[in-house]
C-alpha cells in the first residue's frame, strides 16, 4: 500500500510528493531480475529514463536493502518503491507532444500534435495542473490522474487545438457558449483540385445543405465513402451538428500549388461556428463540393506519394470566452503547420522537376506541329491541363528505341519494358524463327521493340482502333519491319478466330499489355491520363474483364498457339492474385517485378491439347 511520508520546507510541515510502494513477489514473477521487473510493474508510471534513475538514485529496497539491479528476486521478497509522484507525472508528460496555450481556474486550451489521442491530451491537461509550481491541492498516490475533460473534437491525426475543462458543469458551459456561436475554430486544410473562391463562397449560402445532399445522391453508389442518401440527414444528428451547419462556415483560397500527381492542391481556410467538431465538418463540406481534403480518413482523398494517416488538415486558430473572467475574450493563434508547407513545397518542386524534363523531351524530338527542336519557347508545357509532353512532341523513347505517338494511342511507360524484356528472353529460348502475336498493340512499340532485339523472329500486331493501326503501320515503317511485322484489325474476344490472324499463325509467344484500370479507380489517377484513350485503359469487372475476354477467346481455338506456346500480360499492382484465378488451368512459367519492385509480368504456358 502507498504509504505517504511527512517532509519539512521553511520550518512547516507538509503533505509531501514522495509516495512509498511496497509490492511482494509472487512465483510468477520470481526469477526476474530486479531492474527487468521494475521496468515491467511501474511501465505506467514511469518512462523508461524514469524507471532506471530510481534503481541509481537508491529508491528501491529489496527486504530492507539496497542491491544491485541484477538481483534475482525470489517469491515473498518485499519491493520498497520510493516515488517522487510530480517527477513520474512529469516524466510521463514529457512523452506527451502538447503544449499549453492558455489557463485559468479549472480551463485549460492546449495544443497537440498529431498521434495524441483524447485520453492523452485529457490526461496531459490533468498532469499540467498538478505539477504546477503553485498547485496546492492534494497529490495523486499514482499517476493515474483523474482526466480532464475534452470539449470540441479530439481527431489523433491532425495538430489540434483542444479546449479542455476539470469538470461537467463547466463542459456544460463551454458547449453552450459553441451551440451559442460564441466559440469560433479556424481550421486550414489542403484539398485536391484547383478551387475558385466564388465556389466557396456559393458553399456557404443558405442553400448549401440542399446542394450537398443532392450531390450525395448522385454519387453515393459511385464513391464508398459517401453515405446512402437515405441516411444523410441521420449524419448531422450521429454527430450532433445542425442541420445548417454549412451554412455557418466562412472559407477562404489561401494558396493553389500545382501537382504533377494531383492536378492542383488548394490550401483553404475555414472559419467554423456553432459545432465542437469543425474539421469533420470542414472535411464532409469539402468532400461534398468535389475538393476532397488531402488524406486518408473518411471523407478524405489520399494524395498520392503521401502516405501518412490522418488527413492534411490543421488548427490555426481559436476564440472563446472565458468562464472565469466574464467579458474575456480568449485567442489562441496559430501558425500553418510545416507538414502542409512542405507537402505544398514537394509537390512545387516535382511538378517543377516534371517540366523540365518535359520540355527537354520535347526539346529532343520536336513538336507534331512542325516546330523546330532547338525552339523550346515554342510550346507551352502544362503538366496539370495542357498535353503531355509526348503527344506534343509526336515521339516517346521506348526501351531505347522512339516510336511516334499521337492521342489515339497510349504513351509507353517504363513499367511496360519489363513486358518486352521478358518477352525478348523467352523468345531467345525457342528454337527455329519465333512467331509474336501482340494484342491491343496500340503504337506497336512492345511488337516493334521485340523485333528489333531480337534475329528472326516476326510478329502481328491486333488492336481495336483504326486509328492506333495506322501509328502502329507508320512506326513499323519507320523502323524499317515491314517484312517481319503486320498489323490487323481485332478485338480481344475474337482474335483466335479471325482468319488474317488465323493466317499467320501459330505463335509462339503472345505478348499482352491490355486495359486494366477499372471505372473506379480511373478518377484517382493523375490528371494526365486525361489525355489518352479510355478505350486502352479502363476495363469493367474490377479491371479484368480483358484477361477474361482473351482466356475465353484461347479457349475457343487453342490452336492458335504452338504446343508449349506463352502469354505474357502486363498486371496492375495488386492484380496477380485474380488474374492467376483466371488462368488457373495454365501453367505458370515467369512473375517478373519492375523497376520499382512491384509485381508487373505474369507468363503462362498453354495446356496441352
Amino acid at each position: 500500500m502507498p504509504v505517504p511520508t511527512q517532509s519539512s520546507s521553511n520550518g512547516s510541515t507538509a503533505l509531501s510528493r514522495l509516495v512509498v510502494q511496497q509490492r511482494h513477489i509472487d512465483t510468477a514473477q520470481a526469477g526476474k531480475k530486479l531492474r527487468a521487473y521494475i521496468l515491467h510493474e511501474y511501465r505506467d508510471m514511469f518512462v523508461r529514463p524514469d524507471a532506471i534513475a530510481l534503481l541509481r538514485q537508491k529508491r528501491v529496497q529489496v527486504n530492507g536493502q539496497f542491491v544491485l539491479d541484477t538481483h534475482i528476486l525470489q517469491p515473498g521478497d518485499c519491493v520498497r518503491v520510493e516515488i517522487d509522484m510530480i517527477q513520474a507525472i512529469r516524466g510521463r508528460l514529457r512523452g506527451i507532444d502538447v503544449e499549453l496555450k492558455y489557463a485559468e481556474p479549472g480551463l485549460v486550451v492546449l495544443l497537440k500534435a498529431p498521434g495524441i489521442n483524447k485520453p492523452m491530451i485529457e490526461w496531459a491537461a490533468a498532469a499540467l495542473e498538478v505539477t504546477r509550481d503553485d498547485y496546492d491541492g492534494s497529490l495523486p498516490d499514482s499517476s493515474d490522474l483523474l482526466p480532464w475533460i475534452a470539449v470540441n473534437e479530439v481527431d489523433k491525426g491532425l495538430r489540434s487545438i483542444v479546449i479542455l475543462v476539470d469538470n461537467e458543469a463547466r463542459r456544460q458551459a463551454m458547449l453552450e457558449n459553441i451551440d451559442n456561436g460564441l466559440v469560433k475554430f479556424t481550421v486550414c486544410a489542403l484539398c485536391h483540385g484547383n478551387i475558385d473562391q466564388a465556389l466557396l463562397d456559393q458553399a456557404t449560402a443558405k442553400s448549401v445543405a440542399d446542394t450537398a445532399k443532392k450531390a450525395l445522391c448522385a454519387s453515393a453508389n459511385e464513391n464508398t465513402r459517401g453515405n446512402p442518401p437515405g441516411q444523410y440527414d441521420m449524419w448531422f444528428q450521429y454527430n450532433n451538428l445542425r442541420a445548417d451547419v454549412f451554412d455557418l462556415a466562412t472559407l477562404r483560397v489561401m494558396s493553389v500549388t500545382k501537382s504533377s500527381t494531383a492536378g492542383h492542391l488548394t490550401m483553404i481556410q475555414g472559419a467554423m461556428t456553432h459545432t465542437a467538431s469543425p474539421s469533420l465538418v470542414l472535411r464532409r463540406l469539402m468532400f461534398e463540393l468535389g475538393h476532397p481534403i488531402a488524406g486518408t480518413q473518411t471523407y478524405a482523398k489520399p494524395l498520392q506519394n503521401h502516405k501518412d494517416k490522418g488527413a492534411l488538415q490543421a488548427f490555426l486558430k481559436i476564440e472563446l470566452p472565458s468562464l472565469a473572467d466574464i467579458g474575456k475574450q480568449v485567442v489562441v493563434d496559430e501558425d500553418i503547420p510545416p507538414k502542409l508547407l512542405n507537402v505544398c513545397l514537394r509537390e512545387a518542386k516535382f511538378y517543377g522537376q516534371r517540366q523540365k524534363k518535359a520540355i527537354a523531351e520535347i526539346a529532343r524530338f520536336g513538336g507534331s506541329s512542325g516546330q523546330p527542336a532547338s525552339d523550346t519557347q515554342a510550346w507551352t508545357v502544362d503538366l496539370v491541363n495542357g498535353k503531355p509532353a509526348a503527344y506534343i512532341s509526336g515521339r516517346k523513347e521506348f526501351c531505347g528505341f522512339v516510336f511516334r505517338v499521337t492521342p489515339d494511342t497510349l504513351i509507353p511507360r517504363p513499367s511496360t519494358e519489363t513486358l518486352v524484356d521478358t518477352t525478348v528472353g523467352l523468345l531467345n529460348k525457342c528454337a527455329g524463327a519465333a512467331k509474336i502475336l501482340d494484342l491491343g498493340t496500340g503504337s506497336g512499340c512492345i511488337l516493334l521493340s521485340a523485333l528489333l532485339r531480337t534475329e528472326g523472329t516476326s510478329g502481328v500486331g491486333v488492336d481495336i482502333s483504326p486509328e492506333a493501326l495506322s501509328v502502329a503501320r507508320d512506326n513499323c515503317e519507320r523502323h524499317g519491319l515491314q517484312q517481319r511485322a503486320n498489323f490487323v484489325h481485332g478485338s480481344f474476344e475474337t482474335f483466335t478466330l479471325d482468319p488474317h490472324v488465323v493466317g499467320c499463325g501459330p505463335f509462339d509467344f503472345i505478348a499482352c499489355n491490355p486495359p486494366y484500370v477499372s471505372p473506379n479507380k480511373i478518377t484517382q489517377l493523375r490528371t494526365a491520363i486525361e489525355h489518352e484513350p479510355v478505350l486502352a485503359l479502363v476495363a469493367e469487372s474490377g479491371g479484368y474483364q480483358c484477361y477474361h475476354d482473351i482466356y475465353t477467346s484461347l479457349r475457343t481455338n487453342p490452336r492458335i498457339l504452338t504446343s508449349g506456346g506463352c502469354i505474357a500480360f502486363e498486371i496492375g499492382k495488386d492484380m496477380a492474385s485474380g488474374v492467376r484465378r483466371i488462368f488457373a488451368g495454365w501453367t505458370e512459367v515467369a512473375a517478373v517485378k519492375d523497376a520499382c519492385g512491384f509485381l508487373r509480368v505474369l507468363v503462362f504456358q498453354a495446356p496441352q491439347v
